[in-house]
């Protein structure tokens, strides 16, 4: 939170103008909640049984920011040799998380970009690199990529 306000101060224009195409075509999703849903989240005991509808326009550009989101997960990684006087071997478990133009959140095993320089897969033999984490990349409003890693 505290960059975003160091970022909102520095700013020429503290709150950021969107695009705006007017060959965009808008997508709608219609979503409805139940009351029983609603209650089980809520805690709520409204005996009224009726749906509540939503539309929302994910097409819109206020959702890049969630398109822009991936998630890189290292299950397995290792450069090491085979044998005592064998060749290096790379063995690499990787699958990769983004959302699609419908804001539907999706894993892959095919990374839609080259891997990204800050995930530390080290290609040294000896001694031998080891790496197992998540890290999230995205780009925010203002156009500044980041990004967050958990080893574990």
């Amino acid at each position: 939170m505290e960059r975003l306000e160091t970022i909102k101060r520095n700013s020429a224009s503290p709150v950021p103008e969107l695009p705006s195409d007017s060959a965009f075509e808008p997508r709608v999703v219609d979503v409805s909640i139940s009351s029983e849903a609603a209650r089980a989240v809520y805690g709520q005991s409204n005996t009224t049984s009726q749906v509540t509808p939503i539309s929302v326009d994910l097409s819109s550009p206020d959702f890049d920011v969630v398109r822009s989101i991936r998630v890189w997960d290292v299950r397995h990684y290792s450069y090491r040799r085979r044998s005592r006087e064998g060749d290096c071997e790379r063995s690499l478990d990787l699958v990769v998380g983004s959302y699609d133009d419908n804001v539907s959140f999706q894993w892959s095993d095919h990374a839609p970009a080259p891997i990204p320089a800050w995930l530390p897969l080290g290609n040294r033999c000896v001694p031998p690199s080891y790496f197992r984490g998540v890290g999230v990349e995205w780009t925010d409003i203002f156009g500044f990529s980041d990004y967050e890693l958990i080893r574990y």
